[in-house]
């Protein structure tokens, strides 16, 4: 158990330093409990989680540990889609791409998916719905950004 420990502390360590983030025992609890599971947990979970190696650390601190860790790539936020309610108008199945810059939501549809997401999560139960929501900047906000780039 040691030597896993081991290898996530340098695994961590060697994150930290390509993103030129500051290794701290928070970052470090935080990292080796998410990175020893795959329940995708949220903040409150992974609070109760740590407490058990940190044990006066607060939600609050697992909160900005967890965002600061998303902000530089070393883990992956999952947004919730009910978070915020968005609608479409379209009740077909379709894909979604999401502006990042300006929030809006475009529609493209890729004709394979539902084959593709069967054969490969079918046998975990009944898919309901399935579809590809993929973010990015759009065209419009990309030629906004060159424009202000030439300007300056």
């Amino acid at each position: 158990m040691k030597e896993k420990q081991d290898d996530v502390l340098q695994e961590f360590c060697d994150l930290c330093h390509r993103v030129g983030l500051k290794l701290t025992t928070p970052r470090l609890a935080v990292y080796r409990y998410l990175r020893g599971n795959t329940e995708h947990p949220g903040v409150d979970r992974a609070w109760e989680e740590v407490r058990k190696e940190l044990p006066t650390i607060s939600r609050e601190s697992v909160y900005r540990v967890l965002n600061d860790l998303a902000s530089h790539g070393i883990v992956a936020l999952l947004e919730r889609p009910d978070v915020v309610a968005r609608y479409d108008a379209n009740p077909n199945r379709h894909d979604h791409f999401y502006c990042e810059k300006c929030g809006r939501f475009f529609d493209f549809e890729i004709e394979e998916l539902p084959a593709l997401v069967d054969a490969a999560v079918g046998s975990l139960g009944k898919i309901e719905r399935a579809e590809i929501r993929v973010r990015g900047i759009c065209n419009e906000c990309l030629a906004k950004e060159v424009r202000l780039a030439n300007k300056e």
